[in-house]
This record gives C-alpha cells, structure tokens and sequence, in this order.
C-alpha cells in the first residue's frame, strides 16, 4: 500500500487524495473507499502476467477472479468484477448475490462464475438451476459426494473442476491440514468415472495456496504438488485445461515486491513443468479477494481526550478501533496505523485507544509498548489514519448490526474517477441512535 502513501504538506495523501482534507469535509469517524485502487490492482496483476505470457510464448491464458468473500460491498465487487474475467463465490447465499450481480452487465453469460466451499443440496441445485438458464458457471467439487450428486442431476455441460486436499505450508495458518479438498483415491476415482458422465465436463485443478507472504521455494513446492494432479488429470481427460490457484498472491504492503517478477518467475515455472511432463501449458485462474480490496479503505478518526495512567499516555480516538480492523485483533492481520497531518510537529511516544469501555480496544507496537505521532493540542485537531481495512472487515465486525458499547459505524465514503475527474458520494451517514434502536428490536 506503500505506493498510494505520499507526504505533501505535512499531511498524508492517498491514491492522491488529501486524508485530513477529508477528515475536515465529512466529518470523523470515517471510512473511505478508493474505488480505483481496486480497479489498479486488477489491471496491475493481469498486464503482469500477460507481458510474462506473451514474453515466454506461453500457450495458456491468465484468469482473473476476484474473490466476492473479501468483501461484499456491491461497488466494491462490481470494480474487480468489471476488470476482472471472473468472479468466485463460496456459498448458496453468496452464489444468489452474484446471480444478480453479473446479470446486471452484458457479458454476464460470458465470464465464469467459479462455485467454491463445501455444499449442501441447495447450493448446488442453484449451481445446476443457473446453468440451465444460461449462466456460465465452474463447479469446483470439494468432495467425491458433491461429484455423485451432480452425476445424477439433469443439467446441461455443466463445467467442473476438482479441489486436492493440500496440507499448509505456512506455520502462521491456524490449521495447517484443513477440511478442504479431496484425496488422491477420490480424486483419481472422478477422472477415472467423468468418462460415463456426459454432461460433466472436467477442465480444472484447483488447489489454494495459502499463506499471503511470499516464500517463493513454499510458493513453487506447493504448485508443484498440484501440478502432478494436473498432469494425471490431463492424460486421462482432454477437456482439462485450467489450473485454479485459490488465494496465495502476494499483498503489496510495500514497494520491494515486484509483481512482474512474481508473475515472470510463475509462469517459467509452469513452462518448465509442462515440459518436464510433457503435457499442455494451462490455463491460470487467480482467486484473488484481499490482494484488491485489501487496500481500497482507509478509516479516519480524530484525537479527541489524553489520558494519563503509566509510562505513554493514552490518545482517545473518536470511535473503535475493534469496530474497524477486527482481522488484526483475531488474525494478526497487519493494519497500518498513521498519524495523517500536523507531521512538522513534536512528536510523542503515545498508545492509541477507542471510545469503548473494553482493556484490548487499543493500538500501539507491541515490541516498542508505543507509537510515536505528533503531539495533540487541544487547539489544533489530529487524525490518524487506518490502512488496509478494506477486506473482511465488514463481515467479521457484522457491518449494519449493532456494537461494543453500542458505538456507531463510521460515516461511509466512496471516491471514484469519472471522466478524469474525481467524485465523492457518501454511502452511509454515521449510523444513528435510531438505527440502533430498530436492529436491537427496541419497542
């Protein structure tokens, strides 16, 4: 996100938009969101690998799905889907939402819907309900009963992939050997049988590559465990063509990360397997969520009250933060948290906390016990910025519900360039005492 950052001023600019500018105009708290810079991500990641495809004569094609879980905002989803060339859902609800969602452009029966989770009947009733209506849509089966069930369906070429059970790699993961996938017996028994089944057609592996920070030997073993399904999938089934990495592709929180390379490095080293194994070069499908929605928003709060009771003294920030980057304080999940202006001031070692009554709704560096941001005065306001609460923040902290102490959800933002000219639009006011009220059933 490093890139967006600048400093003009004495004041902190995003995607070149002034952040306190903001914070005078709208008011705090508040929640911004940078439309184009989901767009940039998208478009960054598919010119990435499209120069490494065509630089290499690579003889298969990148995908691009943007992952709805992340966030399901609808601009939000929309913008990656717009730039995208698909779209992945993981649920029956998620899958109704995206129904409607795609129907909404003109190449909506063009661009594959990918059907990812485990499922029950409803779910992939709906799966076989759209695509005898039209909808194009890739199954990835996540169990040999869900391949059964669609065996007996009567559905028109319906396309299928297959998810491998692969173990994590990455010791940050919470369970390394997840629930997710099937196993070699279960896997060969589909490739073996798809030939009695006319109306499934196999052309996709997919196996999710965990972990978010790149290792690239972790990064290439874990391909290469996938690949050798891919080969026996592709000797024995002509249709297979794609292999789905799910999740996995680098976050860009800063700017030593090179994507040219991270794209150059993948696909000579699919080239290489192709050919070691002598079969086609796939196709590449990316599920990605959090790589473009991730840093699309930034929360805003103000200064508000200094509490002195140890070493630091406490700066009081007008909402909460528990609220706002649910993902750091039950994942771990790296936020970048910033002062925003008055940065020619003193600065002083201080530990930020919320409005609410509970110990952990605080932020400061855990290996330093501060962060250090200009000193406040009570005649001159301070804002401190959240970067990065763009994905999965809205569905861990329950957005439209109530909260810790009942505080109210930040006014909402959205910025967006149209015609080279850049508009805002509040999508949400600060949430109300009478919203409150109506989500907590008060009568």
């Amino acid at each position: 996100m490093k890139k967006e950052i600048s400093l003009k001023n004495n004041k902190l600019f995003y995607n070149n938009i002034d952040l306190a500018g903001l914070a005078e105009e709208f008011q705090t708290p508040l929640r911004v969101t940078f439309l184009d810079v989901i767009k940039q991500r998208v478009i960054d990641l598919k010119n990435a690998f499209n120069e490494a495809i065509n630089n290499n004569n690579y003889q298969g094609k990148f995908i691009y799905a943007n992952a709805n879980k992340a966030n399901y905002e609808y601009l939000e989803i929309n913008e990656a889907y717009i730039n995208g060339d698909a779209i992945e859902c993981s649920s029956y609800y998620d899958l109704l939402y995206t129904k409607e969602l795609v129907k909404k452009h003109s190449f909506w029966n063009e661009r594959p819907i990918i059907c990812n989770g485990i499922k029950c009947n409803d779910y992939l009733d709906e799966i076989c309900d759209m695509t005898n209506n039209g909808y194009y849509i890739i199954d990835i089966c996540d169990s040999l009963e869900e391949y059964l069930y669609l065996k007996e369906k009567n559905v028109n070429s319906l396309e299928i992939g297959v998810r491998i059970h692969l173990s994590s790699l990455y010791e940050a993961d919470t369970v390394l050997d997840d629930r997710f996938g099937m196993n070699e017996d279960e896997f060969n028994f589909i490739i073996n049988d798809i030939k009695n089944c006319n109306h499934l057609k196999l052309t996709t592996v997919h196996f999710h590559q965990r972990g978010f920070e790149f290792e690239k030997e972790k990064f290439e073993l874990n391909i290469y465990k996938a690949f050798s399904y891919y080969v026996k999938a592709v000797n024995k089934v002509n249709s297979v063509i794609n292999l789905n990495i799910g999740g996995g592709t680098p976050l860009p929180h800063d700017n030593d990360f090179d994507y040219c390379e991270y794209a150059m490095n993948t696909i000579l080293y699919l080239k290489k397997l192709a050919k070691e194994f002598n079969v086609k070069e796939p196709n590449i499908i990316s599920e990605n969520g959090k790589y473009s929605q991730k840093d699309s928003t930034v929360n805003i709060y103000e200064v508000v009250k200094v509490k002195n009771t140890g070493e630091f003294p406490w700066y009081v920030l007008n909402g909460s933060l528990l609220i706002a980057m649910p993902e750091m304080y039950a994942l771990g999940e790296e936020i970048l948290v910033l002062p925003i202006n008055n940065l020619d001031k003193e600065y002083k070692k201080v530990r930020l906390s919320s409005l609410t009554c509970d110990c952990d709704d605080v932020y400061f560096n855990k290996g330093l016990g501060y962060i250090e941001v200009p000193k406040y005065e009570k005649e001159e306001k301070l804002y401190i910025g959240l970067f990065g609460t763009g994905s999965y923040q809205n569905s861990m902290n329950g957005k439209g519900g109530w909260h810790h102490c009942l505080l109210p959800e930040e006014k909402d933002v959205v910025i967006y360039t149209e015609g080279g000219e850049t508009k805002y639009f509040v999508r949400s006011e600060l949430q109300s005492i009478e919203k409150i009220k109506k989500l907590v059933h008060f009568e």
